[in-house]
């Protein structure tokens, strides 16, 4: 999941990075520090809206200040991907919308890297 939103997101904000791979342990999956941009993804059969407010607000927490915006991107099953945002940074409405709608550029699948086969 993180890789198809982070390939789907460069698009949009080519600066856009996995955390795990800068050597260090975040709360988020995708920074971008540029737009001051945090994103975290999640992939389940299913969601309560209770679990999903409680992961945004992990994810606000964890934030490096309150200058950054926090999207929490979901898809359940085989629905479109989600996101989740706040109306305005502080003390904004939470509410949804589908990841087109909100990136306005598609939600695609990354292109897997194919690796050789090791000879026994």
């Amino acid at each position: 999941m993180e890789y198809d939103t982070l390939e789907s997101l460069q698009k949009v904000y080519p600066d856009m990075y996995l955390t795990s791979k800068q050597g260090f342990v975040q709360q988020y999956d995708l920074a971008d520090d540029k737009n001051q941009i945090i994103v975290e993804c999640k992939r389940h059969a299913a969601f309560s809206w209770n679990k999903l407010v409680k992961l945004f607000e992990k994810l606000e927490k964890s934030a490096p200040d309150n200058n950054y915006t926090c999207y929490l991107i979901f898809k359940a099953n085989q629905q479109p991907a989600i996101v989740m945002q706040r109306s305005n940074p502080i003390n904004g409405t939470l509410y949804v919308e589908g990841f087109e709608d909100c990136f306005n550029t598609p939600f695609i699948k990354h292109t897997p890297i194919k690796r050789k086969k090791v000879q026994k």
